[in-house]
């Protein structure tokens, strides 16, 4: 079972690199005219995120550095189940957001607010699919070195949502403020009464 969910854990992380290489950064350098972005160091949060968060872990999974030699079934199902949640959120919000979804903090002049789809439940789903994906993968193989680097991982992604909605709270106003009021940053907030989707046009943040 180590080793399969091992094996698992790397596609995953192969996928993603794939899919990013292939799709978000040719998108990206064919994004239309940016009308707000973050200035500065904080520029480099994103990227510096994306290698953080996709490089990093399945390296230290293969030089199988921190990890302990036992089987603790438990801990490693729900390593898995953590990353069948981040599946979920980082597939459906690439779809929502489409063309809005670049790896870096920016609001382009025709921009949308977006809250449908993962958007109805939290303003970062993607980045939620991000922490979940490195605490399942750190838990699948009961990984003391990854656990140990989450809070890292989560501290830099906090960051990079207030950057994010401060650029989207410029833009939209009020509008973001109540839809910031109703749904949760990182984890669903599951309210029915709410959804903020009625009637709204769709897309919610630059990079995800």
């Amino acid at each position: 079972m180590r080793d399969t969910l091992r094996l698992y854990f790397l596609g995953f992380y192969a996928i993603s690199l794939f899919v990013f290489l292939i799709k978000i950064i040719p998108a990206s350098l064919r994004v239309p005219r940016v009308e707000r972005r973050a200035h500065g160091l904080a520029r480099l949060l994103a990227p510096g995120l994306v290698l953080f968060d996709f490089v990093l872990p399945p390296a230290i999974v293969l030089a199988r550095v921190g990890e302990l030699d036992v089987r603790w079934i438990p801990l490693r199902a729900l390593g898995f189940f953590s990353s069948l949640y981040a599946a979920v959120m980082l597939l459906w919000a690439s779809a929502t957001l489409g063309r809005f979804l670049v790896p870096q903090a920016v609001v382009l002049a025709d921009h949308d607010l977006v809250t449908r789809g993962p958007y109805r439940l939290l303003r970062h789903p993607a980045y939620s699919g991000d922490l979940a994906l490195w605490l399942g993968v750190a838990l699948g193989t009961v990984n003391l070195l990854l656990l140990a680097l989450w809070p890292v991982s989560a501290l830099g992604t906090y960051c990079q949502t207030r950057q994010e909605e401060e650029l989207l709270g410029s833009k939209f106003g009020a509008a973001y403020e109540r839809y910031a009021t109703q749904t949760g940053r990182l984890v669903p907030r599951f309210n029915l009464r709410s959804v903020y989707t009625r009637g709204q046009a769709a897309s919610l943040a630059a990079v995800r």
